[in-house]
């Protein structure tokens, strides 16, 4: 059999493997790595994680990898620390050249606006691999899809950022030339034309169908199936080409009623994709019992099939066969007294419908209350779940029930135009002394030099909002997978201290800098952030639900969330463990089924405090019916 181009010798330099949270794109892109660097010794490969919440090391956690493979996992902490070294003087010299503002003013901003967010900080690192060219190929493991979507936005916030920073330094090359005669470029014009050059040929790269190509990995279910359609959108908006997808974990074959449902499901799926993404090439993977960890990742490529475009009819399954919705050990519904409940975990674990289903129980149960259903995740899911267009603003799902997918990119470019008009509006009036030509410039960049996923938080926020101004009383969080989840909990500490920065710059340059609009903007952020941080921190109040599925892998990243949550002084309120797999007849499905038993004793060992309910694969249960249901046997 052909292998898939991104298995064979070629000029591909760059190979990412994205998708949904869940479907398998660590797995894909590690036994990837392993078959490259086993078949061709002769060559250096580079694996690499871009995701937050890190699975490499989990998925070799005992394997010796081949001499000429190197593994990454890409830390943000020391990406920053490590750009902060290279480049902080340079930065600090520019911008002292060109703003009014003093050395103690510029020490505060590097400190707090120096990029340090995982994929501003990935796309560095890959930048500047790709033009050491020390490898021949770099496989990267990417976040899920809200987050890669943002790594592929990086040229333009980077573009961005260059400007503001080239906007410092025309000041004092005007001056140069226009009173030394000096026309040269000096050492701070040629540091930044070698990083937008050395950006430009990382976007360059990105384009070029020869030497960079997406694999886009999916599972067969529907809500997979938009969200990859989705990303499949982004990636041909951004010229990133993407030619085989990946169909990871189909059922076999079998007279198993379990498995003819889940055949007959995956088939609608693959129907629903073929039809709206021709032209493609799907590569197929089988569900295996064992996950495929060390050794077993090390031969994932020999069991790869290519997907037959004659799915085929589902098979008929007599209706007292069908999978019906099963739980196990029901947990305690949410007091009515909580404010905050929000559903966190891996991506791919089932967050989304669960979110869904207790926003409906908790409406029946408290018909009293005004509940919304809010999602933090880039890359979101309720509005296909409730089977509902959900807009940025909260959209009613049924009486005293809304839902709604906030914007933040859009919020904050809102922002930027305000503070932009309001800036205009000021200058008409200014003072003599303000230089309008050079220190105008400056004055519009200054937001552009803000940390990255301010924009995030001043999404978050809109909970507190929307709490304290009563226009709810309870608020259903679908999270953000988990890695992205902790970073967004940890960033107000950063959002914090810009702010303080930023207001003291507003005091000391009263004269000069008046933004009253702007100022209560922050000072209402400012607020928020502190409130947020108190109820997250209430456990009275706000109620963190872990979900998990029964495999290795979700159980060691729920236990690093559980800890880091702890960290932050967040308690979870309970372990829902999703997509078990009932006993059977079903030499297959039983087989699984015990492997998810042993599982479960290591759960229990790990867990031991917390309440945990079991919910049993079934049909998709979308659509408000199917997730009442739901919501009324997960909760007692």
């Amino acid at each position: 059999m052909i292998l898939p181009r991104f298995l064979q010798e070629g000029p591909l330099k760059l190979v990412f493997f994205g998708g949904k949270g869940g479907v398998g794109k660590s797995t894909c892109a590690t036994a990837a790595a392993l078959k490259l660097a086993q078949d061709h010794p002769e060559h250096i490969f580079l694996l690499v994680s871009t995701d937050p919440a890190h699975s490499l090391q989990n998925i070799l956690s005992t394997l010796e990898f081949p001499k000429n493979l190197e593994v990454r996992e890409l830390s943000a902490v020391s990406s920053l620390h490590e750009f902060k070294v290279r480049y902080e003087a340079s930065l600090k010299e520019i911008a002292e050249r060109g703003t009014f503002l003093d050395q103690v003013d510029i020490q505060n901003l590097m400190d707090t606006a120096l990029p340090g967010m995982d994929e501003l900080a990935a796309y560095l690192e890959i930048a500047k691999w790709t033009q050491e060219d020390n490898y021949y190929r770099i496989i990267i493991d990417t976040a899920p899809t809200g987050h890669t979507l943002r790594l592929l936005n990086m040229p333009d916030l980077i573009h961005r950022w260059l400007i503001a920073l080239d906007t410092l330094l025309a000041k004092h090359r005007y001056m140069r030339s226009h009173f030394g005669g000096d026309k040269h470029l000096d050492h701070l014009d040629v540091f930044l034309l070698d990083m937008n050059d050395s950006l430009k040929s990382m976007h360059a790269l990105m384009m070029d169908k020869e030497r960079c190509n997406f694999i886009l990995v999916m599972i067969a279910e529907s809500m997979v199936v938009e969200e990859s359609i989705d990303l499949a959108k982004a990636l041909s908006k951004q010229k990133v080409f993407m030619s085989d997808l990946v169909v990871n974990r189909l059922t076999p074959e079998s007279h198993c009623p379990m498995c003819i449902a889940e055949n007959n499901r995956q088939k609608l799926a693959l129907r629903d994709i073929h039809l709206r993404l021709p032209g493609h090439t799907f590569w197929t993977l089988p569900l295996l019992v064992d996950e495929p960890r060390d050794k077993l990742v090390g031969i994932l490529w020999s069991q790869l099939g290519v997907l037959d475009k004659d799915l085929g009819m589902p098979t008929p399954v007599l209706s007292g066969n069908k999978l019906h919705l099963h739980v196990e050990n029901p947990i305690q519904l949410p007091a009515n007294s909580s404010k905050l409940i929000i559903f966190a975990g891996k991506g791919g674990v089932g967050k989304t419908t669960l979110a869904c289903a207790t926003a409906l129980r908790l409406q029946n149960d408290y018909p009293e209350l005004r509940i919304l259903l809010f999602s933090t995740d880039p890359a979101h899911s309720i509005g296909d779940c409730l089977g509902l267009r959900v807009q940025c603003s909260p959209t009613k799902v049924i009486l005293k029930l809304d839902a709604q997918e906030i914007n933040a990119e859009a919020d904050f470019e809102k922002i930027r135009m305000d503070y932009r008009e309001e800036l205009e509006s000021f200058l008409r009036d200014s003072l003599p002394n303000l230089d309008i030509t050079f220190d105008r410039e400056v004055l519009e960049r200054l937001l552009d030099l803000a940390p990255t996923g301010l924009d995030e938080i001043m999404a978050l926020t809109t909970i507190m909002d929307h709490l304290d101004s009563g226009r709810y009383d309870m608020i259903v969080v679908d999270a953000a997978p988990s890695g992205h989840l902790l970073r967004l909990l940890e960033l107000p500490v950063l959002i914090r201290d810009w702010l303080r920065i930023f207001f003291s710059l507003l005091l000391k340059y009263r004269k000069i800098m008046r933004f009253p609009h702007l100022s209560e903007r922050l000072v209402k952020l400012s607020r928020e952030l502190k409130n947020l941080r108190v109820l997250l921190q209430a456990s009275e109040q706000t109620g963190i639900y872990a979900v998990t599925i029964p495999t290795h892998l979700a159980f060691d990243k729920t236990n690093e969330m559980t800890q880091a949550l702890q960290r932050l002084g967040i308690n979870i309120k309970a372990l829902i463990i999703n997509q078990m797999t009932p006993a059977s007849i079903c030499a297959f499905c039983q087989a699984i089924a015990n492997h998810e038993s042993e599982l479960l004793k290591n759960a229990h060992e790990t867990f031991p405090n917390l309440s945990t309910a079991l919910v049993f694969r079934q049909n998709d249960p979308a659509g408000l019916n199917e997730l009442r249901n739901l919501g009324f046997a997960l909760y007692i």
